[in-house]
């Protein structure tokens, strides 16, 4: 088969590889459409690398190069011989964390963080396309059937890819209704309330954060979007009504904030682009002991002593990654199953959110390094069939 491989960083070779091998809980998955995460670009560009080996040392691209793409969504082509739940021709969304379902265990034998809802936390954890297991990038991958979940409706494929990213968001989320933050948006005493929300950069997972606020968790309140691009918040004032703060050369980001909340600040900040010039306004705009959801990917962040400023505000500081949830009695991921839903209702449009499709492997060079700096750029999506 054919596969996109990170040899370098910035260095992709579309190579002729053998077929994965399909073992008996396993499925062989003709790939359909895969999303263009920012992860991939991170690793691409040289900023990231989460393959290591038995000592935590990175392994560089030069000895082991890397097959990307984890929001991927397929074809079953192939069942292994202990697969009785699925079978050929079911289009399929994958979660591409392997956890003890992923390894036959049974739930008795669960590690602790899969067993309590944290399957991307797996004590034993490994990803697809993101640790140095072979990804999306390709024609087909070989993957636990666990790991797959049927799509039933006529969902597109290059819409469905967006399951995954709207599961990293509602992970997050969910992580701010432990019960120990001081705002709440439900919170019956109005002082306790979240009033004003920050969503700070509007990338896809930017974007889906309003979305899933507004028609998931019901929030009724201000969404103030601040990003450079005023397509992206012109995007965001009409899909979930976000009051934007265009940020340029002499904007007051701090101020701008405190006067849209009287003064305020907001009660809770979802910081989506990880850069470290909004890291270091952070503090200034939430009120004391507010929460902020620290999800985008930042690589200087903390130099600017940003996250003593935020401890001194007794900020409740949620961080987490990937699309973390609950395992399913048949040991497929729950969170997936409830996503794909939100996106087969309607309730998440994610129509306006992909703004470029490719059709091939070798167009994956500039997919990854050059059109995510295109002032038009948001979403990308490898489109392989129409389904």
């Amino acid at each position: 088969m054919k596969a996109c491989m990170l040899v370098d960083a910035k260095r992709v070779e579309v190579r002729e590889i053998a077929d994965p091998e399909v073992h008996a809980r396993e499925i062989l998955v003709r790939l359909a459409a895969v999303g263009i995460c920012g992860s991939d670009m991170h690793v691409h560009d040289g900023h990231a690398n989460w393959n290591v080996d038995a000592d935590g040392a990175t392994i560089p691209f030069s000895s082991q190069p890397q097959i990307l793409g984890h929001e991927m969504v397929g074809e079953v082509v192939e069942l292994g011989s202990g697969v009785t739940d699925l079978k050929i021709g079911d289009r399929v969304i994958l979660d591409q964390g392997i956890n003890c379902a992923s390894r036959g265990r049974p739930r008795e034998a669960f590690c602790e963080y899969c067993a309590t809802g944290f399957s991307h936390h797996c004590v034993d954890y490994e990803e697809h396309g993101i640790t140095g297991l072979p990804g999306g990038f390709a024609d087909c991958i070989a993957i636990p059937a666990v790991n797959a979940v049927r799509i039933e409706g006529d969902l597109p494929s290059d819409f469905a890819t967006m399951v995954e990213p709207l599961g990293c968001v509602l992970h997050n989320l969910r992580l701010m209704t432990t019960g120990n933050e001081r705002f709440s948006i439900d919170a019956d005493d109005p002082r306790a309330r979240i009033k004003n929300i920050v969503i700070c950069g509007l990338g896809p997972s930017g974007q889906i954060f309003g979305k899933a606020l507004r028609n998931i968790l019901g929030f009724e309140g201000t969404i103030i979007v601040t990003d450079p691009r005023s397509s992206k918040l012109q995007l965001a004032a009409a899909s979930f009504g976000g009051t934007p703060i265009e940020i340029d050369g002499g904007t007051d980001v701090p101020n701008a904030i405190r006067e849209l909340t009287d003064g305020s600040g907001c009660e809770l900040l979802i910081d989506a682009c990880g850069a470290p010039a909004a890291w270091a306004d952070f503090a200034a705009i939430i009120r004391k002991q507010a929460t902020a959801v620290l999800y985008g990917f930042g690589r200087e962040r903390g130099g600017n002593a940003g996250l003593d400023r935020l401890q001194w505000r007794g900020a409740r500081l949620i961080t987490s990654s990937g699309a973390s949830g609950p395992i399913d009695p048949d040991g497929r991921p729950g969170l997936y199953r409830e996503c794909l839903g939100h996106l087969q209702s309607g309730r998440i449009d994610v129509r306006d959110l992909i703004t470029h499709r490719y059709t091939d492997l070798e167009q994956l060079e500039g997919a990854l390094g050059v059109d995510p700096n295109k002032p038009d750029y948001l979403k990308g999506v490898l489109v392989r069939s129409s389904g």
